[in-house]
């Protein structure tokens, strides 16, 4: 086998808190609830024979990846196969670094596609592991892995990686759309290395944690996730003004966690209507920084190859 290809769909977190003290990173992780979306990472992997060094692209950008990197570590510790140098192309299709999961999408996708490559000495569940563990260790996620590996909308009720965490599900129904306005990232590194952010990301939580679990459905989901938003005080004027037009519209949205924008889930016929209230506020604010507007269906399942030759 040359080349294989993997794709691990997006992830959109609306409340949270950190669980990632332990010193083993395959029991670190976060409780709190989201959904994976149809958008997300593409990654393809092939022996870079010509060189001592890996190539790694991310939309055709040359770049240094150390979340993929490790990945690599990880993968020739656990399997004690003899390293080589590869070819690594991640191809996103959300905005990087603005609460859509990127990172662990391209972890997840490449963890799969470098075991396929190898004819599967792992199981897809130790693959899914040693993605948990590149992101906690290199600190850009802590339950998103969980969330991609899975699909749907899901409640994390214990922290940890695949196989240690545990979920339980919230019901929604078929033709459920996600609309987003971004306008760019937000650091979670950063974010999760800030004792007062963290201080507060915690009370709240474990209060609106604790309410989904009692009621999971998907408009408590966003309720709840749009005050956990509010009681962090996380919520930056930009998003806060496309709020204020969903609110206007009666169209409940919240805070993609984290990035610099908003999320709301709403139904198929719906899109369209929105769709255009949305471009019209758009076009007539003053500010030369604007959001970007897009679209995507909730993803039913997790992480898969997509081709092999």
């Amino acid at each position: 086998m040359k080349r294989v290809t993997a794709f691990s769909p997006g992830h959109v977190t609306g409340l949270f808190y950190m669980k990632d003290l332990e010193t083993d990173p395959l029991h670190c992780g976060s409780l709190g609830s989201g959904f994976s979306v149809k958008k997300g990472t593409f990654t393809t992997i092939s022996r870079n024979k010509a060189s001592k060094n890996h190539l790694i692209t991310i939309n055709s950008v040359k770049t240094e990846a150390p979340v993929s990197r490790k990945i690599i570590e990880l993968f020739f510790e656990k399997t004690g196969i003899i390293p080589e140098y590869f070819k690594i192309e991640h191809k996103i299709e959300t905005p990087q670094g603005a609460g859509f999961g990127s990172s662990g999408s391209g972890a997840l996708s490449l963890v799969f596609a470098l075991n396929r490559l190898y004819r599967d000495p792992l199981s897809a569940l130790q693959a899914s592991q040693i993605a948990h563990c590149a992101e906690v260790v290199c600190k850009t996620g802590l339950g998103t892995v969980m969330g991609e590996t899975l699909g749907g909308m899901k409640i994390l009720v214990k922290p940890g990686a695949p196989g240690i965490g545990a979920t339980i599900s919230i019901p929604y129904p078929e033709g459920l759309y996600a609309i987003f306005a971004v306008y760019g990232p937000l650091s979670t590194k950063e974010a999760l290395s800030d004792p007062l952010l963290r201080k507060k990301i915690t009370t709240s939580g474990k209060k609106y944690h604790s309410l989904i679990k009692k009621a999971p459905s998907v408009e408590n989901f966003i309720k709840y996730s749009r005050e956990f938003a509010e009681s962090t005080e996380m919520i930056p004027q930009s998003v806060r003004t496309v709020m204020d037009w969903f609110d206007k519209c009666g169209i409940n949205s919240s805070m993609l966690m984290f990035g610099e924008g908003t999320f709301s889930i709403v139904p198929r016929n719906d899109v369209e209507n929105i769709k255009k209230i949305a471009e019209k506020n758009i076009s007539e604010m003053k500010s030369d920084r604007k959001p970007f507007l897009f679209f995507s269906n909730i993803a039913k399942g997790g992480v898969s190859i997509v081709s092999e030759d």
